[in-house]
C-alpha cells in the first residue's frame, strides 16, 4: 500500500476496495480484473484508490495479507480462550477446520490465501507469507505443546503449511466424491510432519 489509513473513513475506503477485489476474484481471472472494475464495484473514486494503492497487484497482496491475519486471529483466539484441544493432533485438526471454513465463508480467500502467488502471478517477492504463517503457528503450538526432537521447528511448519495449501487447492479442483480423500491425505501428511517436532520422543 502507498500508505495506511489513519481515519475511519480511510479505513472504510480501503476495506471497500479489498472487498470489491475479493468479490471480483471469485468471478474473474486475475488478468481480467482492472482498477476501473475494482473502484466501480467498491463505489469509490479512482483518486481514492490511488491514494492507497499503486495498482491492482498491490490490492491483491493486501487482500492476501488480510486473509492470513484473519485466519491467524481466529486460531490465536482458540489458543487464548483455552478452546484448543488438549493434544497437538486434535489442535491441528481444529486449525485445519478453521482454514476449510474460511475457504467457504470468506470471499476471495479461496483464490488468495497466505500464498505469495495468485495463480502464476507473484505478488511480492520481498514478503514470504508462508514463512510468516509458519512462524506464528509454530510459536502457538510450541508454546502450548512444547518442541521435541531435532527437526528445525519453523522450517517444519513452513513445509507443512505449503504442503497443506497445495493439497487443499487440489481438493477444490477434484470431484466432490474425491475431496474427502485429498483432505484426509493432507491430514495424514501434516500429522507425520508436525509429529517430528511436536510428538514427545520415546526414551
Amino acid at each position: 500500500m502507498r500508505r495506511q489509513p489513519v481515519q475511519q473513513r480511510g479505513a472504510a475506503t480501503v476495506s471497500a476496495i479489498l472487498d470489491a477485489c475479493a468479490s471480483l476474484l471469485n468471478e474473474y481471472d486475475y488478468d481480467d480484473i482492472t482498477t476501473a472494475r475494482i473502484v466501480d464495484v467498491a463505489g469509490v473514486p479512482i483518486g481514492s484508490f490511488y491514494q492507497y494503492f499503486p495498482d491492482k497487484r498491490s490490492v491483491v497482496h493486501a487482500l492476501a495479507l488480510r486473509g492470513m491475519e484473519t485466519y491467524l486471529r481466529e486460531v490465536e483466539e482458540l489458543f487464548a480462550a483455552d478452546l484448543i484441544a488438549d493434544t497437538w493432533h486434535e489442535a491441528m485438526k481444529q486449525v485445519v477446520t478453521v482454514y476449510m471454513r474460511m475457504l467457504v465463508e470468506v470471499p476471495g480467500f479461496g483464490r488468495v490465501r497466505f500464498s505469495d502467488l495468485l495463480d502464476s502471478h507473484r505478488l511480492d517477492s520481498s514478503v514470504d507469507q508462508y514463512e510468516l504463517m509458519a512462524e506464528r503457528l509454530a510459536d502457538m503450538f510450541v508454546s502450548r505443546f512444547g518442541a521435541h526432537g531435532d527437526a528445525p521447528v519453523v522450517l517444519t511448519f513452513r513445509i507443512a503449511v505449503q504442503t497443506a495449501d497445495a493439497l487443499f487447492k487440489l481438493a477444490e479442483r477434484v470431484d466432490e466424491k474425491d475431496r474427502a480423500h485429498v483432505v484426509g491425505t493432507a491430514n495424514e501428511l501434516l500429522t507425520g510432519m508436525l509429529g517430528s517436532v511436536l510428538e514427545p520422543q520415546s526414551p
